[in-house]
């Protein structure tokens, strides 16, 4: 079943945005009588996002199991869950697909469902209520988002009604879509200007414009793409690092929104996985030929957010822009970046490529590939300057919550490049399948072909 109930615990966390998260408590009116319950209820999200030993939907999940399928990362130990990512061969019955990405993902929601109806019936401040409510339906929009992009059509669920919950059917991708926009709309008007905290842990309005963007690009609607990445870039709170080393240190002004470690000692969760403790081990995640001969020379990037070790005379590239995992200290100096300035320009340049406006995309993709040490592009015209972005997004957003899998597939080029990369590949890849045992508990759900 996709999810029967959720209570909001906190557990022995690092202190968290200095609010505290409720104590075994059911989300229910009760929570919601006051401005530190509500919000507590809230950042209790977050916390369970970020609070796992392994690589889930808020956690690095996101980021794994999309690099493995597409042309980024390939493991190199035997699991045979992972190995079904990689080789594009996953079995509806997969533990990781059905745990780590689906079975994570629609808890998140149930969770979200439950601090806006809860938040809907209450009664404080109206300025708290509107940021806490604008918060939720940011991060129901980005559940959704991500959902949809895995599996294709999806149960819609925004209510915490178990029994509608667990015969809904799939709803449309478009249903989906329309869904997300109405949720981020929503969201970027509640939301304050300002972030109500430190840190850019809780979103603000423009962190709902920045996936807006992204929205809007994926549906091929290029004047809302374009506006609203204007917004983010245009807002006067973000700029690009100009140290490829600091863009996801905690306190990066190119951060947009960010998830907070939150077990004491550990840092996030992608530098625990992929960055190995010595010099000794092979990684177990390592980046493939095809990625590390994409970088151009003298591109920064591959110098500084790749890491290399050598065993028995071979070289093994993993990724490294996160660089810690366990060091015991109690305040982390890496945050985990979900949205970051760039891709807002890389966005924009795109959806202006698209319009005609080649000289706006040149100057932001300039910007991006100056940053990382390269010169201007030297593409004049639309289809050169648009391989040049899907290049660009290739390099920068690597291994980065699911982007080039994504991008492969959004612009039809998903078959033409992993058909060579990998013998088995079939166009039904695209979508994971929709876990056997969801199949099992909801007769109204279907199988995506060829599983």
């Amino acid at each position: 079943m996709i999810f029967s109930g959720l209570s909001i615990f906190c557990f022995s966390c690092r202190k968290f945005l200095e609010i505290p998260a409720p104590k075994n408590q059911l989300v229910n009116s009760t929570v919601f009588t006051d401005s530190a319950g509500a919000t507590s209820a809230v950042t209790g999200i977050y916390i369970n996002m970020m609070r796992t030993f392994s690589l889930n939907t808020g956690s690095g999940g996101l980021t794994l199991y999309p690099g493995l399928s597409a042309d980024e990362l390939y493991p190199t130990h035997n699991l045979t869950d992972e190995n079904d990512f990689y080789q594009n061969e996953i079995a509806a019955n997969n533990g990781l697909n059905n745990s780590a990405l689906w079975g994570n993902a629609y808890p998140i929601l149930y969770q979200a469902n439950a601090c806006l109806e809860g938040l809907t019936q209450s009664h404080i401040p109206v300025q708290v209520k509107n940021q806490l409510m604008g918060e939720v339906q940011f991060i129901r929009g980005f559940i959704l988002f991500n959902l949809t992009n895995l599996y294709g059509a999806i149960p819609l669920v925004l209510t915490t009604d178990y029994h509608q919950n667990q015969i809904l059917p799939r709803s449309s991708s478009d249903t989906v879509y329309a869904q997300i926009i109405r949720d981020l709309k929503d969201a970027r008007h509640l939301l304050s200007a300002n972030y109500p905290t430190a840190g850019r842990f809780r979103p603000n309005r423009f962190t709902a414009s920045a996936l807006l963007a992204k929205v809007y690009l994926y549906q091929k609607n290029w004047v809302e793409a374009d506006k609203n990445a204007t917004r983010v870039i245009d807002a006067g709170l973000y700029s690009l690092e100009t140290d490829l080393n600091h863009v996801f240190l905690s306190g990066s002004n190119e951060t947009i929104w960010a998830l907070s470690p939150v077990i004491p000692g550990f840092e996030t969760w992608e530098g625990y996985f992929f960055v190995p403790v010595n010099s000794h081990p092979i990684p177990s995640y390592v980046i493939t030929k095809t990625l590390l001969n994409t970088f151009e020379n003298g591109d920064e990037r591959r110098q500084k957010w790749l890491h290399k070790v050598t065993v028995a005379g071979k070289d093994y590239y993993y990724p490294y822009k996160y660089k810690l995992g366990y060091d015991g200290l109690s305040t982390p100096l890496e945050s985990y970046v979900v949205s970051r300035l760039s891709e807002p320009y890389l966005i924009r340049a795109e959806a202006r490529a698209q319009e005609g406006n080649l000289s706006g995309a040149i100057t932001d993709l300039n910007l991006i590939r100056k940053r990382a040490g390269l010169q201007n592009t030297t593409s004049t015209e639309q289809a050169s300057m648009l391989r040049a972005i899907q290049h660009e997004r290739q390099v920068e957003l690597f291994c980065e919550w699911g982007n080039r899998w994504f991008d492969l597939k959004r612009t039809g080029k998903a078959t033409a490049v992993l058909s060579v990369l990998k013998p088995g590949w079939q166009a039904h890849d695209s979508l994971y399948p929709i876990p056997q045992t969801e199949l099992n508990n909801n007769p109204f759900l279907t199988q995506n072909p060829g599983y």
